[in-house]
């Protein structure tokens, strides 16, 4: 699917810091195989190595200063003297420093009677073992790994920034054993006999409750992966870490004005789509410029890497950009800045994507000097195709077989052994083995159905199923913004009271902090209830659709409901409008997001999500649920207007937000 974008991207490879700018010094520890012997599954946290150091280069930070500890390097003495001879003996104060641990994670017994809970967060460094071990103590603890952050912190000064990114998880349960690689345990680190005494019952407790302000020391940030009671699953076709794809993505969009709390806000709604199941966390000094300041901004153009030959190059674009192969470019000679007074040179194709850089192909022949002084513009860009990934358990044949052949009828169906994002299982545990289910990682039933339906019927009960969940999938990753509609949307959260017997209800707003975590997570218990209120601060009005996707990526349209047309729902620029429903919150527990859909014109999404199956088509196939899904966001929608002709929505004429907040259940 194809979008016409006003987005300039430029090149920073060549970045050079000037004299006088702080130092930008990094170290990254990965480890993916532990000690043999140690109890730990072997993980691929050495996928995240790239992504973040590439990250890294793209903000300035000189490749010599990005110390890589890997696997046996990675003893708790070893990244302990890392971080003493990498951060606190090369820096200087009012430099920039960061730390990125990928591995396991481990709640360890508390001793020295700081936690509030009995149990120390810890990281599992390369020995340590997962069972307990008398007299072992090869973890690193929060309060160990804490104040050895301090000495950085103290080093840097007030004018220095320390940021910590921890792609691992402290403890939590797996629905889907084996299926997938999860960094961390259910199991505790503690002797046998140990019974940890809970001093209070705060809920939001910080992870390592690390960055504390203190005088004379550099403001800290830091960001982890999961919430303590969550395990953080790999994620993506390379299975890296969740939290440093969802980093890389943030950082290749953040500029000079960015926060630490606005790349937090991507990096949230990044890893909703990808583990929805999972809620990063956030501590710190979040109101802090990225970076100090310095982090290098979104670029206006690329320019060439590698020349590959007279019609194709490089470019240092690619999927971390949401950008993928057939995405076409305009190729300029260099110092087009207005590209309406000159033509281009030649365009060009994307034929291959990576993650940070592409293939281009174009259209004629260009001299080599004519290629690396280019100036390259994206110009239609495509999000790729949306596979749904399926994994198949069953352990019947000739149904496997009939399954297998239901799923080829979609091309957007891909077939894994392992970590699906759909799990079609025959006889889940506790249940016949004449019944087939369907269900998403993370557990949540889609349906289930007959295994002596016909190969007609199951196809088309299957293919509803995955598509449906596809369409909500697309919907989750699909984020389009125009400048000219600036909408977006607050949610106002209740106090609720109705008396038995009586049909009046007491109704108060609540503080929005009632609501979140102390990472500013929205949190939403069972039978809370809240309020929307939408403001459009642009020149336009605007139509709105406001929906919201469940953990299990189904769709529910709050607005417009079914007794409203699609023209009830507006907004004047310059407008705060409150909607009229109070919606109270229930399962399916997990991380939702809302999405306010807004265009010039009005639209009618609810006629595409009203029931959660495909629609077939007259041949008897599945029609592609992405097409109707567009459609109805770009151009199905059409109002007849004073004059000749219709008015058609186009892509640059919708904007969509989004917010994602987590349902868990009512804590007494």
């Amino acid at each position: 699917m194809k979008f016409y974008l006003t987005i300039l991207l430029c090149t920073v490879s060549g970045f050079i810091l000037g004299q006088g700018q702080p130092k930008k010094i990094a170290l990254i520890v990965a480890i993916s195989n532990y000690a043999p012997n140690s109890g730990w599954n072997a993980l691929n946290s050495e996928n995240d190595v790239p992504l973040i150091k590439e990250a890294l280069l793209r903000q300035g930070f000189p490749e010599s200063n990005i110390l890589i500890l890997r696997d046996r390097e990675a003893t708790k003495t070893g990244i302990m003297n890392a971080i003493q001879k990498q951060l606190i003996d090369k820096a200087q104060p009012g430099d920039i420093c960061v730390f990125h641990f990928s591995g396991h994670g481990e709640q360890v017994y508390d001793n020295n009677g700081d936690e509030a809970d009995g149990y120390d967060e810890a990281l599992v460094a390369y020995d340590a073992p997962m069972e307990y071990v008398p007299g072992v103590e090869k973890h690193l603890r929060d309060d160990e790994f804490g104040l050895k952050l301090e000495e950085v912190r103290k080093k840097l000064g007030e004018q220095g920034n320390l940021l910590v990114i921890v792609d691992a998880c402290h403890s939590g349960s797996s629905t889907r054993s084996g299926l997938g690689n999860y960094r961390g345990t259910t199991k505790k680190y503690q002797p046998n006999n140990y019974s940890p005494t809970l001093k209070t019952k705060m809920i939001n407790e910080g992870l390592f409750s690390l960055g504390e302000k203190k005088t004379g020391f550099a403001p800290m940030t830091a960001f982890f992966a999961s919430a303590s009671s969550e395990l953080n699953q790999e994620c993506g076709e390379k299975h890296c870490g969740s939290l440093s794809l969802a980093f890389s993505k943030a950082i290749a969009i953040s500029d000079k004005t960015t926060s630490y709390r606005s790349l937090f806000d991507v990096i949230r709604l990044e890893m909703s789509k990808m583990v929805p199941n999972q809620t990063p966390q956030a501590e710190g000094e979040l109101d802090q410029i990225l970076f100090g300041g310095t982090a290098l901004g979104k670029p206006s153009y690329f320019a060439p890497g590698e020349v590959l030959g007279k019609n194709k190059f490089t470019l240092p674009c690619g999927k971390i950009y949401g950008v993928f192969a057939g995405t076409t470019v305009k190729i300029y000679p260099s110092n087009t800045y207005n590209k309406n007074e000159k033509q281009p040179i030649a365009t060009g194709k994307i034929i291959t994507a990576g993650d940070y850089s592409s293939e281009i192909e174009t259209n004629k022949d260009l001299e080599p000097d004519q290629i690396k002084t280019a100036w390259v513009f994206l110009d239609e860009v495509n999000y790729g195709d949306l596979q749904v990934n399926v994994t198949v358990k069953v352990k019947d044949n000739e149904l496997s077989a009939r399954i297998n052949e239901a799923l080829t009828k979609n091309k957007q169906v891909k077939r894994l052994n392992e970590q699906g994002d759909v799990f079609i299982e025959q006889g889940a545990s506790g249940f016949s083995n004449d019944s087939v289910y369907i269900s998403t990682a993370s557990d949540y039933r889609l349906g289930v159905f007959s295994r002596s339906l016909s190969l007609e019927e199951a196809t088309a009960y299957i293919l509803s199923k995955i598509g449906a969940y596809g369409k909500a999938a697309y919907l989750r990753n699909l984020n389009m913004q125009n400048e000219e509609l600036l909408v977006s949307f607050e949610f106002i959260p209740i106090d609720y009271k109705k008396a038995e017997g009586n049909n009046n209800a007491f109704i108060k707003d609540l503080p929005v902090q009632t609501i979140k975590d102390a990472s500013g997570n929205i949190v939403f218990q069972h039978n809370d209830r809240y309020n929307l209120r939408i403001i459009n601060t642009g020149n336009e009005r605007l139509f709105y659709n406001v929906l919201e996707i469940q953990p299990d990526n189904l769709v529910n349209v709050l607005f417009p409901s079914s007794a409203q047309q699609p023209s009830d729902c507006f907004i004047n620029p310059g407008d705060t409008v409150r909607l009229n429903r109070i919606f109270r919150i229930g399962p399916p527990d997990g991380m939702n997001v809302i999405k306010l859909i807004a265009a010039k014109a009005p639209l009618n999404l609810r006629q595409i999500f009203s029931t959660q199956t495909g629609t077939r088509s007259a041949t008897g196939t599945l029609t592609n649920p992405f097409e109707k899904l567009m459609d109805g966001i770009n151009n199905t929608e059409r109002i007849q207007t004073r004059g000749s002709g219709e008015e058609t929505i186009q892509p640059d004429a919708v904007n969509i937000f989004s917010i994602p907040y987590k349902i868990v259940p009512k804590k007494e």
